[in-house]
């Protein structure tokens, strides 16, 4: 098709006997597309996850992003999630959780340095709490 493009989706059911006699049922499903142009990656997600039977619950996401290779070894990133939780089925909670993020990676042979800040808002689902974190890590490929 149309070169840089890439599109997907993908949908799976599980089935759980429980021992106290109870049985639920969950199904998750996705879809995405990106288009890299150059150095220049956008991509979007939409998926759901639901649950039938005790305790019902559903979870609709979006996601969000773009990243930017500055050099072979160095690139840059942000990404935006937003989640939505129902109470019950088809009725989403209208507190979103959201969470931004921005990422800076740096390769050099088998090791890669990365730098992440993400802040959260209305986190756990909760209006007005918030949560911000930064993570640096190391990666060395053996």
């Amino acid at each position: 098709g149309v070169e840089g493009l890439s599109v997907g989706a993908g949908y799976s059911k599980r089935n759980y006997n429980y021992s106290g006699g109870g049985a639920s049922t969950r199904e998750d499903g996705t879809a995405y597309a990106t288009y890299a142009y150059g150095p220049v990656t956008i991509g979007y997600q939409v998926g759901a996850q639901g649950d039938s039977g005790a305790g019902t619950q559903a979870y609709k996401n979006t996601y969000m992003g773009i990243s930017y290779a500055i050099s072979d070894d160095l690139s840059v990133a942000y990404n935006n999630t937003v989640s939505r939780k129902t109470a019950g089925a088809h009725s989403f909670n209208t507190v979103e959780q959201e969470w931004d993020n921005i990422s800076l990676a740096y390769s050099m042979g088998g090791m890669t340095i990365g730098l992440s800040d993400s802040d959260c808002s209305n986190c756990s689902y909760t209006s007005g709490q918030s949560q911000d974190e930064t993570v640096l890590n190391l990666t060395i490929a053996f």
